[in-house]
């Protein structure tokens, strides 16, 4: 080769030393954090789990955090992996539905359909151009929008005290989410870059301090928590099955599936490498697979965070080998249950703070999704119109499917479900599938929506 030519570096396979692997892997943790752990609290917390078994799901999902980041970042031969800096977390998106199916069946139904819901993306990941078509943004974003409605009543709950608190709605507990709120929002206006992007870890870690001076906080579960111990699978029973439960996950899945793509072609743009259709295909595999994982390990359904893109534009360090270093340490935080039970000791007003404001931006997301559709077509007005007011309308009242077949009420019974289903036929009955593309699907910003 001519002295001449200076050959390119590849900034996404360098390895950098293993003390900078170290420190930048931990900041990525520390980014997704606060998301990561909500999932599993919001979802107990709402089923009505206990104290020890809520740390059992926080330790379930960091340790599995850890492993999907791992599948996405190194891969498994051709086939498995984007192989681009992208950790893996718990996607809100799913939140709702699991609380529905975990409430009214229990939690191995939750992970039935979780599994199943898995299995149908692992396997129609090859015909993801195909199923593209289906959820273009006036579908994609319509659905978002409802799932961020439909977790506002979650979200305030738990600023009251939580489900069957006796001091629901007091004062104190009041103060304490709107405490939260504002932390959450000054660190917004007045931090920049890493701090920015941990504000919600900021208002949750501030509100429990807080909350330990009004003598809300209960360490016992701390100090009774061992160690060290292996995560366990199927720590709820064997999952079950029920039809209803994995229709609802499914369309999750898929919707979140766009959403990943959106996220992988941010990644991509930041690392200034071109990826195909077979990279993201590639990529929603692997997060299948992970999601299959979380089924079997206790946890949920995962999807690539968005919270870590703006930290990848931020700290100019593209080599996916620190979000390796990310998944390392997320397994090790798993193996470690005393490590999991802090988070456990969050009261349900710190959480409820911080949750409505982030249910409230997935909301915005979708609205936000909304915003590249061509409203002057009418058709585009009725899907996300329909689609909303039969979704909100199912919420609202969930007595009006009483009368309906068990079938048929056991899969439309949740609004999302109801919504995401009208979503879909009515754009392909009255756009006719002329809404196309990676492009226009995917390609939209959606911070904090995971």
């Amino acid at each position: 080769m001519s002295e001449g030519i200076t050959k390119k570096v590849d900034k996404v396979n360098e390895m950098l030393p293993v003390s900078q692997l170290a420190v930048l892997g931990l900041q990525h943790v520390l980014a997704m954090y606060a998301g990561a752990v909500a999932v599993p609290l919001i979802i107990g917390g709402a089923v009505g789990l206990t104290p020890a078994q809520l740390a059992l799901l926080v330790a379930a999902d960091l340790f599995t955090c850890g492993i999907a980041t791992l599948l996405q970042a190194i891969g498994i031969g051709p086939y498995v992996g984007i192989r681009l800096p992208a950790i893996l977390g718990c996607t809100f998106a799913a939140v709702g539905p699991l609380i529905i199916v975990g409430k009214n069946l229990g939690m191995q139904h939750a992970y039935g359909a979780i599994i199943v819901a898995a299995i149908v993306v692992v396997l129609i990941a090859p015909l993801y151009g195909k199923i593209l078509r289906f959820f273009p943004p006036v579908v994609t974003g319509t659905v978002v929008t409802m799932i961020g409605l439909s977790l506002i009543n979650v979200g305030v709950t738990s600023i009251g005290g939580g489900s069957g608190a006796k001091d629901f709605g007091s004062m104190s507990n009041l103060l304490l989410a709107v405490f939260v709120m504002i932390v959450v929002l000054l660190s917004n206006k007045y931090f920049k870059g890493f701090f920015q992007a941990i504000s919600v870890l900021n208002g949750i870690v501030l509100g429990t301090i807080v909350a330990a001076f009004m003598g809300k906080v209960n360490f016992t579960e701390v100090v009774n928590a061992k160690w060290v111990s292996l995560v366990h699978p199927f720590n709820f029973g064997l999952p079950k099955f029920d039809l209803g439960s994995i229709v609802m996950m499914t369309f999750v899945m898929l919707t979140v599936m766009i959403e990943s793509t959106g996220t992988f072609l941010g990644v991509s743009k930041v690392c200034e490498k071109d990826i195909t259709e077979k990279d993201i295909v590639r990529g929603i595999r692997a997060e299948g697979l992970a999601t299959i994982l979380g089924g079997i390990f206790n946890s949920f359904p995962y999807t690539t965070f968005n919270q870590n893109l703006g930290l990848l534009a931020l700290s100019k360090v593209k080599s996916r080998f620190v979000v390796v270093a990310s998944g390392i340490i997320l397994i090790c935080l798993g193996l470690i249950p005393k490590f999991a039970a802090i988070a456990t000791i969050i009261p349900q007003p710190v959480i409820g703070g911080a949750t409505t404001i982030m249910f409230a931006m997935v909301a915005v997301a979708g609205i936000q999704m909304l915003s590249s559709v061509d409203f002057n077509k009418n058709s585009n007005m009725l899907v996300v119109a329909c689609s909303i007011g039969i979704g909100l309308g199912i919420t609202a009242v969930p007595t009006l499917l009483d009368h309906t077949p068990t079938v048929f009420k056991s899969i439309f019974s949740s609004g999302i479900v109801s919504a995401s289903v009208v979503a879909v036929i009515l754009n392909a009955f009255l756009n006719s599938g002329r809404d196309k593309g990676i492009s226009d699907s995917a390609n939209v910003d959606t911070p904090m929506i995971h």
